[in-house]
């Protein structure tokens, strides 16, 4: 597993869109080898990978708005799509 950083900034990969599916009624992660369908916080995690905002900021904006502790969800997303080449970290 990939090792996420506090201060790594996550910019989506070129490679992978982010769509609304209105059939299934959900947001899917479309690449190549195939697709992602996303739940509601993987898909808020996947819109702030920017590469503007470091993972630090994604989890305390998501542990305030769901008044929980995402930190470990949200680096093993971001770990996983690392290591399927859809998500870079910048340093």
């Amino acid at each position: 597993m990939t090792l996420i950083s506090d201060t790594d900034t996550p910019l989506l990969a070129s490679k992978a869109r982010v769509r609304w599916d209105p059939i299934r009624q959900k947001h899917l992660l479309l690449f190549p080898e195939g697709l992602l369908i996303l739940n509601q916080t993987a898909h808020e995690v996947i819109t702030m990978c920017d590469g503007k905002h470091k993972v630090n900021i994604i989890v305390n904006s998501l542990a305030d708005k769901y008044k929980t502790d995402v930190d470990a969800d949200i680096r093993e997303l971001l770990s996983r799509l690392v290591e399927k080449r859809l998500l870079l970290l910048l340093e």
